[in-house]
């Protein structure tokens, strides 16, 4: 009879675990990054305009302050042709063939560069 007590109590621990891990309280995975792939593609196609480290140059605005789910998000609007501020037109080509790890790499990589 304990046996089967220890076993129901263990049991219903491991289900509330995961119902709570799987309730929203848990911050979803949202893959894992490529971080080589995102520097090679910052450094060819982003750095010219957001400067080496990401810090702007000219017209162009910094990226090392903002977090990694701002610039996903920001280059997924480009991706889809939306204009959404004064560098729109300028965005939306570089991100048109971004594939969703690209964007993801690459974001990853920018939010190294405030370290």
């Amino acid at each position: 009879m304990i046996k089967m007590t220890l076993r129901a109590a263990f049991a219903s621990c491991f289900v509330a675990g995961i119902a709570y891990a799987s309730d929203g309280t848990v911050e979803e995975d949202v893959g894992v990054a490529d971080f080589a792939a995102g520097e090679d593609a910052y450094q060819s196609v982003c750095k010219n305009c957001h400067g080496p480290n990401a810090q702007g140059v000219a017209s162009y605005p910094g990226l090392a302050d903002k977090d990694k789910e701002y610039l996903v998000e920001r280059l997924e609007v480009y991706r889809s042709g939306e204009k959404v501020g004064p560098n729109s037109l300028l965005m939306i080509p570089h991100a048109k063939d971004l594939s969703d790890d690209d964007i993801l790499n690459i974001s990853t990589y920018i939010t190294t560069l405030s370290d």
